[in-house]
């Protein structure tokens, strides 16, 4: 996925008007399927794209959460301890012990639960930060579980890769498990 900066600039144009007309607001032609959608981006151009989300999120006259992945894995890091209490543990115990232990808190299911929680009074989801978390979240599966959780806000995945339709490729290297169920937008 080679994409130009002139054709980057002109999906994100294209994406800010579609999100803004009333038949997205009120999730209109989706067919009864639940209101995901995919951003697709070349990696390469991560920074235009993280400014261009920030620039929307502000311009939108709804509100919009940004969610940021990483960040929310931090938060969710200090409710059990903090970042400087996992390295004592990590000093102390072990990486390996430092993975079992934290594993419980890297489940998809907390990240769902923290973004159900914010996405009931935004009219629009927007998740960022999945290249940053690659190696501890499945964007794969957080969606499937997010479908459990939140139906009725438009989620939008700013995605660092490509989506088919068919599946995602992060970074365009690493494909994941078939995700069939999100727009591409």
């Amino acid at each position: 996925m080679v994409i130009d900066v002139e054709m980057i600039q002109q999906k994100l144009d294209r994406f800010f008007e579609e999100i803004q007309k009333e038949d997205f607001l009120k999730m209109r032609g989706l067919g009864n399927e639940v209101p995901y959608f995919v951003f697709d981006y070349d990696p390469e151009y991560e920074l235009m794209v993280r400014n261009s989300v920030k620039y929307f999120a502000d311009k939108m006259q709804v509100n919009v959460k940004v969610l940021n992945l990483f960040e929310m894995i931090i938060d969710l890091f200090e409710d059990i301890g903090g970042i400087e209490g996992l390295k004592q543990f990590e000093e102390e115990q072990g990486t390996e012990e430092l993975f079992e232990a934290i594993l419980p808190t890297l489940e998809e299911e907390q990240l769902v639960e923290r973004i159900g929680e914010e996405a009931t009074d935004a009219k629009i989801v927007f998740v960022t930060g999945v290249g940053s978390v690659f190696q501890l979240v499945s964007t794969h599966e957080l969606l499937n579980q997010l479908h459990a959780r939140v139906t009725n806000t438009p989620i939008i995945i700013f995605y660092p890769g490509e989506y088919t339709g068919q599946g995602l490729s992060l970074f365009n290297r690493f494909e994941s498990n078939g995700y069939y169920r999100a727009f591409s937008i």
